[in-house]
């Protein structure tokens, strides 16, 4: 018994240990962690920068978007410099939960608004959390196990992919691994300040993204089913009291995001007023389960939140506070699902294996794309195709340990069925991923200790195993996001940056790929760009004078803005220069018509009529621009040219 004692890698032959080898069965003590395990939990850190370090000089230099984020990134990054500029209260409710942006405001002080110094500093929080994940699993884990654990972590790619961009992803995963070792601390000897911080650490995870609110009604029965024999006196110290504790604290760190909501909006909304906006996403008649985009909505970012809004005051007949807009997609989805049950249960289940599949699904950018751009993509590191399997194989393994263990079950079970509500994605299941990672490692200790004990268990659980595998990754035998027909949109925001950086040859290069990836690989979604590819390829064909295929492009970028005002304009003079006058004319008049004070057309115009000796409407439509710039000289030249005729 001594050398047992002495060595608690090896449980005893036949205890109740020996079924579960990973477990560890005596209490955490936080003095004897810091004394025994600071040399492994240096080593995860250190491979987890090592690794973090060469993606990030790798991304910095390969990938265009690294210095221009699009999308959610730049919408964090403009609310950032917003609030940097003297907005600092702004003057609406929040749509989305504001923490992260307002760090990201204040890494932007303190940095001069450096992205690459920002993106540097969120590799260093992730890998503070893969040392979170190697302490989370060891307070019920084995240093073997813990030690697993927190090697997946620092090198799981789409945690690493995630700290490359200006999304929230990677403080939610640091805060909500703080908020579960806090609580596991505070399950484990009821410590007053791991109440406290885990009531802190919550709060600071709601506003961050509100999400982890839907892990808070287990609290009171993780503290029930993890309290101590001496804790059981009483309900109130086994479960009330604790669990009050962690929501008062965390309603007070909430508190001020509430109130400064109602201040400036006179609006009740705790956190974010898009609660109800993305349920609706999830959980209507056109829903795929995860594009996010309300039916009927321009596909932008700005345009679809300005739709949403005038699509419900349209339907309530009123102008509408955003949780007024809120509460009326929360009731549009609750409809829909009320409606048409059969409909809606398909669609959660087509969420549900979402969720639980191997590929990466992306929301904001194509993940395989960048991370094969960045020139990590023949890296072979672990992803969900591999930890998923190995942690549902953990969750199987360790069920009767449920109790012990219910920390683990809550949160995956309660934050997946949350995201499950609502529409999934890669960057959305992220914060389920280190406790799925904790149960694979108990996976790989349990496995292999059945393997070296030769147990004819092993092979039955390999079997189990394959099954899970085989389950996960079916997923990639229709799963496109993958594939090269599926990059033309990735392409096209390589463009877009290089045409920021003013490398207009490359840029035209990446617009030309999307084009061609679309003609060989039509997809739907390409409609979402297909605007922006002709006008661009258009515009730099006429800037080159290829107007045969300027006019192959704008002809086709359509619409009744000024986007298309320019079109036209462009395309008007290369009609001319091919000497397809009637064309140029035609198209000429359809610009100003979108625009009657557009200048260029109006002069252009009037050029190309002269030219075909229409004195008299060349003279009216110099006439009319004149009339809109009377000191223009170019406009009074011509003028004076016509008295002649």
């Amino acid at each position: 018994m001594k050398k047992i004692a002495q060595n608690p890698e090896k449980p005893a032959p036949g205890s109740r240990t020996a079924a579960h080898p990973a477990l560890e069965e005596r209490p955490f003590a936080f003095d004897a962690f810091l004394r025994t395990e600071k040399y492994r939990i240096l080593a995860v850190a250190g491979l987890a920068l090592a690794v973090r370090i060469a993606f990030f000089f790798l991304n910095k230099h390969n990938n265009p978007l690294f210095h221009f984020p699009i999308m959610d990134g730049l919408y964090h990054d403009e609310w950032a410099k917003k609030v940097l500029a003297g907005d600092f209260w702004g003057s609406e409710v929040f749509f989305r939960a504001p923490l992260y942006p307002y760090l990201l405001a204040l890494a932007y002080k303190v940095n001069g608004s450096s992205i690459a110094v920002t993106v540097f500093m969120q590799h260093i929080m992730g890998t503070l959390s893969a040392a979170l994940v190697f302490l989370l699993a060891r307070f019920y884990f084995r240093r073997s196990a813990a030690l697993i654990a927190g090697l997946l972590a620092a090198l799981y790619w789409p945690l690493i992919y995630f700290e490359g961009q200006l999304l929230m992803e990677t403080l939610v995963v640091f805060l909500d691994l703080l908020f579960l070792v806090a609580l596991s601390a505070a399950c484990a000897n009821r410590s007053r300040s791991m109440l406290i911080f885990s009531g802190v650490m919550l709060g600071l995870s709601a506003i961050a993204r509100p999400s982890i609110l839907a892990v808070a009604p287990a609290v009171p029965f993780i503290f029930h089913w993890t309290a101590r024999a001496a804790d059981r006196r009483s309900i109130r110290n086994r479960w009330f009291m604790p669990a009050a504790a962690v929501y008062a604290v965390a309603a007070l760190v909430i508190a001020p995001v509430l109130i400064r909501n109602y201040a400036v909006g006179r609006d009740f909304v705790p956190i974010a007023s898009q609660g109800g906006v993305n349920f609706y996403i999830g959980n209507n008649p056109k829903s795929d389960g995860r594009t996010a985009i309300v039916p009927g909505t321009r596909p932008d970012w700005w345009g679809g939140y300005y739709d949403s809004i005038a699509m419900a005051e349209e339907s309530e007949g009123r102008k509408l506070k955003p949780s007024e807009v809120s509460n009326h997609f929360f009731r549009k989805g609750l409809s829909f699902i009320v409606s048409f049950p059969a409909q809606a249960g398909s669609l959660f289940l087509r969420k549900f294996v979402m969720f639980w599949s191997g590929g990466e699904r992306s929301n904001n950018m194509n993940i395989y794309f960048f991370w094969r751009i960045s020139g990590m993509g023949h890296a072979p590191l672990p992803g969900f195709w591999l930890i998923c399997p190995l942690g549902l194989l953990g969750v199987v393994l360790l069920w009767k340990k449920r109790t012990q263990l219910s920390l683990f079950y809550g949160y995956v079970l309660l934050y997946s069925f949350g995201v499950i509500t609502f529409f999934v994605n890669d960057r959305f299941r992220l914060p389920v991923v280190p406790v799925l990672i904790v149960f694979a490692a108990a996976a790989i200790v349990h496995m292999a200790h059945l393997f070296r004990s030769r147990s004819r268990g092993f092979a039955l659980r390999l079997i189990v195993l394959a099954l899970i595998t085989a389950a996960v990754n079916i997923d990639f035998a229709t799963f496109k996001e993958n594939k090269i027909y599926a990059d033309s949109f990735s392409h096209y925001s390589l463009g877009n940056a290089y045409l920021k950086m003013k490398r207009d040859d490359l840029a035209m290069k990446e617009y030309e790929i999307a084009h061609e990836l679309n003609e060989k690989y039509p997809v739907s979604s390409f409609s979402l760009i297909e605007r922006g590819v002709h006008h661009n390829l258009g515009t730099f064909y006429w800037r080159k004078g290829l107007c045969k295929q300027a006019i192959e492009h704008l002809s086709k970028v359509g619409g009744y803005d000024s986007y298309a005002v320019l079109a036209k304009r462009y395309l008007a003079e290369c009609y001319a220069k091919e000497g397809i006058f009637r064309d140029a004319l035609r198209t000429y008049e359809e610009a100003l018509a979108l625009d009657p004070k557009e200048y260029s057309c109006l002069v252009g115009m009037a050029g190309l009529l002269i030219e075909l000796d229409d004195t008299a409407s060349a003279r009216e439509a110099l006439q009319r621009a004149q009339a809109l710039y009377p000191n223009d000289p170019k406009i009074r030249t011509l003028l004076g040219s016509l008295k002649n005729r």
